[in-house]
């Protein structure tokens, strides 16, 4: 499988909500309150990016003209959206992603450190990638771990 990465453009808007709303319902979770919460999270980052789009790091994964993957870092220290298209699942795009994000971030990022709360599904990827627990005081959906990653 062949794709690549570049910056996510604001016509991305409604492909990259779309995309977002399938992972969340297929492979995040099947709880229809923790979904909709999801989605209205994202959409808020979304919606922050495109006020801020010179404040963090935005990609995307592209295959034969599609966006089939999105990353997004609030303030080059904040992941707080990562999503690749089921059909793309566990062949390197994720990992890719977060890479290019780091690479991006490594420079610019006020805490010297990349900062997520991974959904259940995610917590082994993550650590797989070098992203280690966190303490947090914000409260977290259930099975939702604070992590971070020291660049």
């Amino acid at each position: 499988m062949e794709f690549f990465i570049t910056p996510v453009e604001p016509q991305d808007k409604s492909i990259l909500l779309a995309l977002m709303a399938q992972v969340i319902s297929t492979s995040v979770t099947q709880d229809v309150d923790l979904q909709k919460s999801y989605i209205d999270n994202v959409t808020q980052n979304l919606h922050w990016w495109e006020n801020h789009p010179h404040l963090g790091c935005h990609l995307k994964a592209v295959s034969h003209q599609e966006i089939v993957g999105v990353v997004l870092v609030k303030k080059f220290w904040n992941l707080c959206s990562l999503f690749v298209a089921p059909a793309y699942h566990r062949q390197g795009m994720g990992r890719a992603l977060v890479i290019a994000a780091v690479e991006d971030c490594r420079a610019r990022s006020d805490e010297k450190a990349i900062f997520l709360n991974a959904a259940p599904n995610a917590i082994s990827f993550y650590r797989a990638i070098g992203f280690r627990p966190r303490d947090s005081k914000q409260p977290q959906p259930p099975g939702v771990e604070p992590m971070q990653l020291v660049l």
